[in-house]
């Protein structure tokens, strides 16, 4: 517990969206007033969320003139005014949010966002860390000839919202943020199919990323201070930063994440990694669910002198229209972030649960290779011995 209550950090300002509004509505206030997240209601029911995340996912499979915000948005938990700010910043890191509505279903009262979150929090010890300790060192780049879709499936894939741009020899020269390239790239596309731009030349997604990339980054130094990073951000309005050295070379990501999961471990101390599921896994049964969370517990567990002290695993499943003797064709997309490394894989086969078995395969091996373990058989057994995969 840090001893600060959410409602002397929170706000009564909001955006809000009705859920049969049409996701052009959506992106419109985005567009506008670039919030986190908008509060979705159902007359004057609360009913969950809509981020910007989601709705770079909905341009993907939704028919921009028929998609309503009912289609996308999704359920997000409600926290009460008297909680500590711990257990606020490790609902933020559970559901990948970061803003929260405050108050009960009945009654939303505002909302907490990160920023206001760690404003107040930095003026402690807390603001004294080195962001060096706490940064993402193992960052996802980019080169200035690649293209918008690659940066849009990247950013889906690894589940960030920003990439930097760097040369041959891994220097800084822009950055492309999840923020622009709806702006720029999916608004136009929502916008044409209700005949608001008739005519005009909507940008491809083959476009190069030098074309459109950010200029004249914002960084900081290793060895600047949480508190120094919290209040470059506020000052920019900006949720990350590249940490980048004297020569300009990409040190790594700073990310408002970042700052969170050690405050949110003060509520919990005994948790150590956190899974987010995303995609299409709200399709799966009560029983699927239950033993893919199960099987990752027991693989963090066997693994947690490989994998480190705490982390973050996203899982992203997705569910195709192909059936083999009545079961879905399923892929897994998992990307583990560790105190000790960030690792990514992907399971496509025949059943939820076996898609993600082969992404956990996939993540062992580059476990045991990174440590040059390969041939200590004692992992292999523990693996196989925990999830129970090769009967």
């Amino acid at each position: 517990m840090v001893g600060i209550l959410v409602e002397e950090v929170m706000t009564d300002k909001f955006a809000k969206i009705d859920i049969n509004a049409p996701l052009s509505e959506a992106i419109g206030i985005i567009e506008k007033d670039n919030p986190d997240l908008i509060l979705v209601f159902d007359g004057k029911t609360y009913k969950g969320v809509v981020t910007q995340d989601l709705l770079i996912r909905s341009h993907l499979k939704w028919d921009p003139t028929k998609a309503k915000v009912r289609d996308v948005y999704k359920h997000a938990p409600v926290i009460a005014p008297k909680e500590d700010l711990s257990l606020a910043a490790r609902l933020m890191i559970e559901t990948d949010l970061r803003s929260l509505p405050v108050g009960d279903k009945a009654n939303i009262s505002g909302v907490i966002s990160d920023i206001a979150l760690l404003k107040r929090l930095v003026e402690g010890e807390f603001g004294k860390k080195p962001i060096k300790d706490l940064m993402t060192s193992e960052v996802i780049t980019l080169l200035p000839d690649d293209t918008v879709a690659k940066a849009l499936a990247t950013m889906r894939d690894f589940s960030i919202s920003r990439i930097p741009i760097v040369n041959e020899e891994g220097k800084l020269e822009g950055l492309v943020t999840l923020h622009d390239l709806i702006i720029r790239f999916i608004k136009p596309r929502f916008k044409a199919q209700f005949g608001e731009v008739a005519g005009e030349k909507i940008p491809p997604f083959s476009t190069q990323l030098r074309d459109v990339m950010l200029r004249g980054i914002i960084t900081i130094s290793p060895e600047a201070t949480v508190k120094e990073a919290v209040e470059t951000m506020l000052e920019k309005n900006i949720d990350g930063l590249i940490v980048v050295d004297n020569e300009n070379k990409v040190k790594g990501v700073l990310t408002i994440k970042d700052l969170l999961l050690p405050i949110s471990k003060m509520t919990e101390k005994e948790t150590k990694f956190y899974l987010q599921l995303a995609g299409d896994s709200y399709l799966l049964s009560d029983f699927t669910r239950e033993r893919i969370i199960s099987d990752i517990k027991k693989f963090v567990d066997g693994y947690s002198d490989l994998l480190g002290n705490e982390g973050i695993i996203y899982l992203h499943v997705r569910r195709f229209n192909e059936k083999f003797r009545g079961v879905h064709l399923y892929q897994a997309r998992m990307r583990v972030v560790t105190d000790k490394g960030t690792f990514f894989a992907t399971g496509e086969t025949w059943g939820a649960i076996q898609a993600v078995h082969d992404a956990l395969r996939a993540i062992e091996r580059q476990l045991l290779q990174k440590s040059e373990l390969e041939r200590d058989l004692r992992y292999a057994k523990r693996f196989i011995e925990k999830l129970e995969l090769w009967r």
